[in-house]
């Protein structure tokens, strides 16, 4: 092929400015790319956590709520939504992002329940797998639906208001960054912690600021998460 003198090409100079810009447009659409990706797995998880508050409310107009109440962790409280038929969608309780989830070998259980020839019973992969949700069990009927939490994202400590680092059995599904809370009304909001005023919550005897959940709830209520009960309301 004969090289035309006319038809030069890139000089080193122009093919680092071109490399130059590539590698500053990268650096700064990478960290927008994954904030969205982020954004976009906590609007999931925050559709779960509605969906939940959902089956929860329209379950308690039946006459169940003491099988519900008797409930010793969050998979066999997700079963008896399934068994009265409120709610069978495992991946409810699963979120893909979850670091449990994640380093766990097994298959992602598909459905809560497995109902044959009348007979329902729980899903053994689903009592055994990792939940991303830790739910309260023992509210009562009359709580106000604005201020009582439901339901949340694994690893708050109830404690101190703030959410775990992303390790052991019950830490944070987002590490300390924070985590999600639904509430009866149905409405999620996202925590970084619970101790700054702005995001505390409201005692549920005497109306006023509390950075613990446990405070949010009536006497008796009680968190359960998949290993099983993490806390229990004490009226002070």
């Amino acid at each position: 092929m004969r090289w035309d003198k006319g038809n030069k090409g890139f000089s080193l100079v122009e093919l680092l400015t071109v490399m130059s810009v590539i590698v500053i447009l990268a650096a700064i659409l990478m960290p927008l790319v994954g904030n969205a990706i982020n954004d976009a797995k906590k609007l999931r998880a925050s559709k779960n956590l509605q969906q939940i508050a959902t089956a929860y409310v329209s379950f308690s107009l039946k006459d169940h709520f003491r099988e519900l109440n008797n409930c010793k962790n969050a998979a066999e409280w997700a079963g008896t939504l399934s068994k009265h038929e409120e709610l069978n969608v495992a991946s409810v309780f699963i979120f893909n992002d979850d670091y449990l989830v994640e380093s766990n070998r097994r298959a992602t259980p598909k459905t809560i329940g497995i109902r044959k020839n009348d007979q329902w019973s729980i899903n053994p992969d689903f009592e055994n797998f990792p939940l991303s949700v830790v739910v309260i069990s023992g509210i009562a009927s009359r709580a106000p639906a604005a201020t009582t939490p439901i339901a949340y994202s694994r690893g708050l400590d109830h404690r101190t208001g703030k959410w775990r680092p992303a390790r052991g059995n019950n830490g944070g599904v987002y590490g300390e960054i924070g985590g999600i809370i639904v509430f009866l009304d149905g409405h999620v909001e996202f925590y970084s912690n619970l101790t700054d005023e702005a995001n505390m919550l409201v005692n549920y005897y005497t109306g006023e600021k509390t950075s613990k959940i446990s405070e949010a709830v009536n006497s008796g209520a009680r968190a359960l998460s998949w290993t099983g009960v993490e806390w229990e309301a004490k009226q002070k």
